[in-house]
């Protein structure tokens, strides 16, 4: 199906909004969810999830800071999966819309099954880590100008430290120093930057005006000319 200019620009400018209210509203939320935490809560020592209750045997669930984990994380996937669905009708790169696909399941997944769920929990938090990081390094091929090479260094950055976070480099490099909060964090905020970011580009597309037919230019080009002559 063939998309009129104003089709096309709508679609990024929807596609625009959601990803930018999606980065904005996870940061901000995460930012109020950590200052209202009833318990003692570090970057250092607690990741994102724990938030919404920490990893069992032992876990601890607390109010209202489940709540606002749940809620962010399913508005914010919900948002990402109809923001990707009007990527998709002007974007030809299939793969890097499956990227994105994979993000917001993602996101949807780990409100559904919140950091005190065992299994499902870490799976959708790979989906939505892996997904975002990918999605990131991949859209340097369909965004233009100096802002692609952002994409995929902020896409690199977030896949390493997807990598360093896994258990068996617990006890060495950034992840020792950092905490698993901390480098959880050098997952997240990097995928959210290039989400906003992208988000920001998509806004700003615009329609382009359709060139004057040749028998109107022919005769604004007269008009024009004869009153240079006349002046």
């Amino acid at each position: 199906m063939t998309m009129t200019p104003d089709r096309t620009t709508k679609s990024a400018r929807v596609a625009g909004t959601l990803y930018c209210l999606v980065a904005i509203g996870i940061v901000m939320s995460t930012i109020t969810n950590e200052a209202l935490y009833p318990r003692r809560y570090t970057t250092f020592a607690n990741t994102i999830s724990d938030l919404s209750g920490t990893e069992p045997p032992h876990s601890i669930v607390l109010e209202p800071s489940r709540t606002i984990f749940v809620v962010t994380m399913l508005l914010s996937g919900l948002a990402l999966l109809v923001g990707t669905y009007f990527l998709a009708r002007i974007v030809a790169r299939r793969r890097f819309v499956v990227a994105m696909t994979v993000f917001g399941i993602g996101l949807v997944g780990i409100g559904i099954f919140p950091g005190d769920v065992e299994g499902f929990h870490p799976l959708f938090a790979i989906c939505c880590f892996v997904g975002g990081s990918i999605a990131a390094v991949m859209s340097r091929t369909v965004i233009d100008g100096p802002l692609r090479h952002f994409a995929w260094v902020l896409g690199g950055i977030a896949l390493v430290a997807t990598v360093l976070g896994l258990d068996a480099f617990a006890d060495v490099g950034p992840q020792a120093e950092l905490g698993r909060g901390g480098i959880e964090r050098w997952i997240a905020y990097p995928v959210l930057l290039w989400l906003m970011a992208y988000g920001a580009q998509l806004l700003s597309v615009r329609t382009s005006e359709p060139a004057a037919p040749p028998a109107l230019a022919a005769a604004e080009t007269v008009h024009d000319g004869s009153h240079a002559r006349s002046g």
